[in-house]
Formats: C-alpha cells, structure tokens, sequence
C-alpha cells in the first residue's frame, strides 16, 4: 500500500537533486569560463595588452587617504578600466609574482587612481617607485553560490530555504493574492497619483501571496511603484529586502524608497563597504553589517538594501525577510536571485526581459532556459502587470520601441509626450544644425568611417561638434549622454570631448557603454556605434545587433536621439531567422529616422 508514494517521493528527491545539480554546473562552468578569459588576456604580450587598453600602466604607488587605499599614479595610454573593476597589480605579466590580487579601482582623478588594496602598506612598500602594471581581475564567488544552493538541497531536516523555493524551482509557482489587500492597495496609489497600470502593480506587489512580477518598459515609473509598495508593505509590519547584481542599482532603489516614507519613521538602511554609496542619500543609514546598524528598528517593518552575496556572510547573517524584492531583475541569474530569495518568504521581481538580459560568458546546461530569473517566471507564465505610460520618450521616440518590443502597448504621457528639443537660436549657423534643429526628434547619421571597427575617430569628432553646438544652443552638458556599443569608442569619445571642452566639462557629458547606460536619461543623447566595416560587423552580429542591446540605447533619450552608425546594404544577410530578425529590427531602426549627411 506504501510502495507508490514512497516511489513517487524517491522521484521527487531525484527530481530536485537534478535540479540543483544543474545549477551548481551552470555556477561552475561560469567560473571556468570567466577564468579561461582572464588567462587569455594575461597571456597577451604586455605591448599588445597596452596598446588594446587591457593593461595600465603606473609610474608610482603611493600610500591613500586612508588605510587599505593606495594612489597609482598613471603612465599615460588608455585603458579600458573604469571606477568599481577588479585589478591585480605586477611587474609585468599577471602570470609572474603578483603584487596584489583583487584591488577595487575605486576612484580617478587627473594623472592617478586611487585603489582599495588587501594589506595596501605592503604593496606600497615593494612597489616603491618601480614601474608597476595593473591588468583585469576577479573574484572567485563560488563558494557563496555553493553555501546557498546547499541550504535550499537541505532536506532531513528541511531547512526554511528548501521548503519555500524547491517547489517554485519546480515550477509550482504561485499567482494567488488577497482581493482585499490588493483593492486597499491599488486604491492608496490612485489617491498617490499614480495611473491606472502603476496602481495595478503596487497593488499585486503587496497582496501577492507568493510571487509578483512586475515589468517595467523605459522610463514607466517602476522605482515609484517599487517605493509606494515597499512603504506599505513595512506600515504593516513587514521587513523587505531590496537587492539587485549591482550597487548602483539598489542604491537607487533605496534613494527613492527614502524619499517616500520621508518624515514617516520608516528605516531604511544600506548594507555594505563605506565605498559602496555611490550616491546615496542623507535619509538611507550605511552600516557595514545589520549587527552593526545603529538604530535599527527592534521590532516593526524596516527596508535593508544589499547583495545577495551579503546574505553567505556576516552582512545579513541570520537575517531573515518578509519580502525580498529584486530590482532590475531581468539582468539577475536564477542562481544569484536563489542567493538572496532564501532569506525570505514572498520575493517581488521588477525588470523588463527586453532589455539587458544577463552577462553569460559559458553555454551550459541551462541553454534551453531564460537567462535570468524574471525571464524564467515569465517563461512559466507568472502572470505580470506591465507598465504601459513612458514619462520619459517624448511621443515620436517613444514610437519605434513601443511597436518593435512591446506590442503597442508603450505610450508616450505627462509633460513629455510633446516635449521637443529646443535650442536657443543662433545668429550664425554651422553643419550641426542640421540635426540638431531638425524637426525630427530621431536622426539617423551615417557614419563617417566605414573602415571603423570598436573605435572611430572621424565619429568621435562629429560627436564632440555636436556636443558643442548642443551646450551653444543652452543645453547644460549633464543633460547629454553619449552611448555606444564598445569600451574603446567611449574612451576615444572621452577624449574628443576633453580636446573639445577641457577636463572638467567633459566629465559631466556621460559617455558610456549601453551596460553602464540603462537606467539613465538625458534630454539629447547620441548613440554613436562607431563600426562601419561590414566584415567586422558579420564577425559580431550576435552583439551588435541584439535586440535588448538596440533597446536600451534608443531609449535613454528625453526629446532627441541622434544615431551614427552603418547603413547595411541588401546584401548584407543572416544565416538563420533569429539574425534575420535582428538585422530587420535594425533595418527598421533607421527608416524611422530623418536621415541627414554629414
């Protein structure tokens, strides 16, 4: 009589077994990956790596401002790194005797770095005044992944973890919430102001009883959703995680969860290094671990802000959450977000799966799956409110978007719907004009180098004339942003605007690759793609022409895009329908836009 349950709970246990075997494969292929191109690159000659912006060069290592910091004084070139990368330091190969492994490139001035480094005092003191080199780096993260995966395969006893996410990982996923809670919710937005979708998703957020997924087209209000919600949710008493696989993504979050519950008696505290603010304001407490946050709330509902990784250590140690909630979750593995989601027993995911997925560098057995976890809940057909108002696109850009990706569905609302970009008028015209006075709020430019590859000079000037004409027309250069595909044009760009404008005013136009863009506007910004050469651009199609890639970067725009790119003649073709689809989505790109020549 016994037989057939116990069978079919020997197959469960195999079938979970599976799955988190699956997961820890897909962890360590990762890893092996990420270090197979670490080695490439350290085995480049250092000349090579010099000239390819791989490796700096510094003339001298002094001690910080404070300890465990250290200034690296650059030796001229220019390298790929920027504020947050990873660096190791040497004599000169990375495969010889390291300096130093792991240093946080943390901040850049005029002619030097400073650089968080591991017993900082010793490397300043064998470095002395000898020439030293950094090259990229990383951080081996296996082991968290391990500890969290282990938690949730803890059966005998189960531990909180497996009982809560084993049967979601199996697909049994949960779209039941409370009516009540939903209508009481959804009506506090509208008295807010929020419109109709906006109230819809806070209201899903607070009454789902297992999982609310919430996706957030470009420049829709989700971090105005997220703040309303994660307020309700702690009147009531519940303490909320918010996470996200960058700092700078859950320091928004928390900014704008501050300045909502201002003046309400709501705790919000950010969990990290003193390093780790990256803008943070006055109303989120930063404290190196929950032990160690000072005035924290003995009993009630509290926001913390950190990394999943904070929960494998003594950041968040046996911290335990009502609700974990993930911003920009469609750029966060399924393996990163279980991290986290074992901390808590409801888990909220905000993102949009047409925008940046996540940064894979191996194939594994996941393949067949979404990369990351709110593509996998959408996959499963975890019912969504989608946000439908842009306040960010003025009507004409946000046209091409809303029918490329999102069914029609994205609208241009509020003050911006009209908005064009207006410059003050000049007495005397110049070629510029030409686009930046148009009518059109989408301009299209062919570049002028179709020899290019990952960086064009002849563009990058045209981007800095345009700059110019743009902040002598009145537009203060913070509301310009230059976005392109590649770290080498951003760097060459960087520099057409330091020759241009000086150092100082050069700095505040944001020009950036798309990874480093999302999230952000700007009145005007120019996408410059820099390639032109078409056997370059077959070589890397699967890159330059993804869709969630071209997304992002047309989308960044309040009331002007201006696009410097390739044209593709006819011939230029795809061997199967994906790449067929994707040079089509381009192709359309381009014919929604005023073309103007330079």
């Amino acid at each position: 009589m016994t037989q057939e349950p116990n069978n079919a709970n020997a197959e469960r246990v195999r079938r979970q077994a599976r799955l988190l075997d699956g997961l820890r494969e897909f962890v360590a292929r990762e890893r092996e990956a990420a270090q197979e191109k670490l080695i490439e690159v350290w085995r480049q000659p250092l000349p090579d790596r010099l000239a390819k912006g791989l490796c700096q060069r510094f003339l001298r290592i002094e001690a910080g401002p404070e300890k465990g910091t250290a200034w690296a004084w650059t030796g001229g070139g220019e390298s790929r790194f920027r504020e947050g990368d990873l660096v190791c330091l040497h004599d000169g190969s990375p495969l010889n005797l390291m300096l130093a492994r792991g240093a946080v490139f943390e901040a850049e001035e005029e002619g030097r770095w400073l650089l968080r480094i591991h017993q900082a005092a010793r490397v300043v003191k064998e470095a002395a005044d000898l020439p030293c080199y950094a090259d990229p780096d990383d951080f081996d993260l296996t082991k968290f992944y391990k500890e969290a995966l282990d938690d949730i395969g803890q059966a005998h006893p189960p531990s909180r973890a497996h009982r809560c996410l084993m049967p979601l990982l199996e697909g049994h996923i949960s779209n039941d919430f409370d009516p009540r809670d939903f209508e009481e919710a959804e009506a506090i937005a509208l008295q807010a102001g929020l419109n109709a979708a906006q109230a819809e998703a806070v209201g899903k957020i607070v009454a789902a009883e297992q999982v609310a997924c919430i996706q957030g087209p470009p420049g829709t209000g989700k971090t105005r959703v997220l703040a309303l919600a994660v307020r309700l949710l702690v009147e009531r008493g519940e303490r909320v995680l918010i996470t996200s696989h960058t700092h700078m993504a859950i320091n928004n979050a928390l900014n704008k969860i501050a300045q909502e519950v201002a003046g309400q008696g709501v705790r919000v505290a950010k969990i990290g290094r003193l390093t780790q603010v990256d803008g943070l304001q006055p109303g989120v407490t930063l404290a190196a671990s929950f032990a160690e946050w000072h005035g924290r709330p003995l009993e009630g509902g509290y926001v913390v802000g950190a990394t999943p990784f904070a929960t494998c250590g003594k950041g968040l140690e046996n911290c335990e959450f009502d609700t974990v909630l993930f911003d920009e979750a469609s750029q966060v593995t399924l393996p990163l977000a279980l991290m986290a989601m074992r901390r808590g027993a409801r888990f909220v995911f905000i993102g949009d799966q047409k925008q940046l997925p996540p940064v894979l560098l191996a194939r594994s057995v996941l393949d067949e799956l979404p990369g990351s976890i709110f593509a996998k809940l959408t996959f499963h057909n975890v019912d969504s409110v989608m946000l439908t108002d842009t306040y960010r696109l003025n009507a004409e850009l946000a046209a091409w978007p809303s029918t490329s990706f999102y069914g029609n569905r994205l609208r241009a609302a509020g003050p911006n719907r009209a908005r064009k970009l207006h410059l003050q008028p000049r007495e005397d015209g110049d070629p510029y004009d030409a686009a930046l006075r148009d009518a059109a709020s989408l301009v299209f430019i062919p570049t002028l180098d179709d020899s290019a590859r990952s960086r064009n000079h002849e563009d990058a000037q045209l981007v800095a004339g345009l700059c110019g004409a743009a902040i002598e027309g009145g537009l203060a250069p913070h509301e310009i942003g230059i976005v392109t595909p590649f770290r080498a044009h951003g760097r060459t760009v960087r520099n057409a605007l330091a020759d241009q404008f000086g150092w100082h005013t050069a700095r505040a136009i944001v020009a950036d690759t798309v990874e480093r863009m999302q999230g952000q506007e700007r009145e005007l910004v120019i996408l410059s793609l820099a390639a032109g050469d078409l056997r370059f651009l077959a070589a890397i199609a699967d890159f330059f022409f993804q869709p969630e890639r071209l997304n992002v970067s047309v989308t960044r725009a309040m009331t002007k895009l201006v696009i410097i790119g390739p044209e593709l003649p006819p011939q230029f073709g795809a061997n199967d329908a994906r790449m067929a689809y994707n040079l089509q989505l381009y192709r359309s790109l381009l014919a929604a836009a005023r073309r103007i020549e330079f």
